[in-house]
């Protein structure tokens, strides 16, 4: 069995050799976590976890709402934005109670003011980090999002207003599958698709290897008969 980081795999679905050569963030917004990986010069060169995510913004949906958790997620997917300016005053969303009896109309604008509040907090957690960590400054390439959150609608704009810097969500590139592109092409399976190169790869490398030992010996074998047949003449 091996063991990956799983930064890494990501970043082999998801980033292009020259943003990790120019410098590069590549943002993982998972439930629990969100993990920020910075390359430059093509090598990985920090990483951190921070202890807020995805799953946080469902919580507080579920409590500022008035209702559970399910629900508060499928608010926060088809209707949440991280950018509530551009939410009409007007627009409602019916959200069901707590007991799941009833529905009632509530303001999409609100729900939203209370997403862009937990998108902000994140996104200030990860410029405090990648400016006391020092590797701010060599973002050249912007910065990449992936992992469910990711597919927050607005999270990219916001991310790229608030931190200064251009930004993108990441997408498995999908001419490396065949099959069910249209489902692995998503942020969700950044790194189970990362994981699936680096297998291709090292299964890759290690048939060129297992072809060139047996070069190897095929041609020993045959400088081994050439020896002997001189040797008899």
């Amino acid at each position: 069995m091996r063991i990956a980081f799983q930064p890494f795999a990501s970043s082999l679905a998801v980033l292009a050799p020259t943003e990790k050569e120019i410098g590069v963030a590549l943002v993982d917004i998972g439930g629990g976590t969100t993990d920020v990986t910075v390359f430059y010069g093509g090598s990985l060169r920090h990483s951190k976890v921070l202890p807020i995510g995805g799953e946080h913004i469902t919580q507080d949906l579920a409590i500022g709402l008035r209702t559970s958790r399910d629900e508060a997620e499928r608010i926060k997917v088809h209707y949440g934005s991280a950018f509530s300016r551009h939410i009409p005053e007007d627009e409602t969303v019916e959200v069901r109670d707590l007991g799941g009896a009833s529905l009632q109309a509530l303001r999409r604008k609100y729900a939203c003011e209370i997403i862009e509040a937990r998108v902000r907090e994140i996104f200030t957690l990860l410029a405090r980090e990648l400016r006391t960590s020092g590797w701010g400054k060599f973002l050249r390439g912007g910065m990449v999002l992936t992992g469910g959150t990711a597919l927050l609608d607005g999270i990219a704009e916001f991310a790229s207003s608030f931190l200064g810097v251009p930004v993108r969500v990441g997408y498995p590139e999908s001419t490396n599958y065949i099959g069910m592109v249209q489902t692995v092409s998503n942020p969700i399976f950044s790194t189970a698709c990362g994981l699936l190169q680096l297998a291709i790869f090292e299964a890759s490398q290690k048939r060129q290897s297992s072809l060139f030992n047996g070069l190897n010996r095929t041609g020993s074998w045959i400088v081994e008969r050439l020896k002997d047949y001189f040797m008899m003449e």
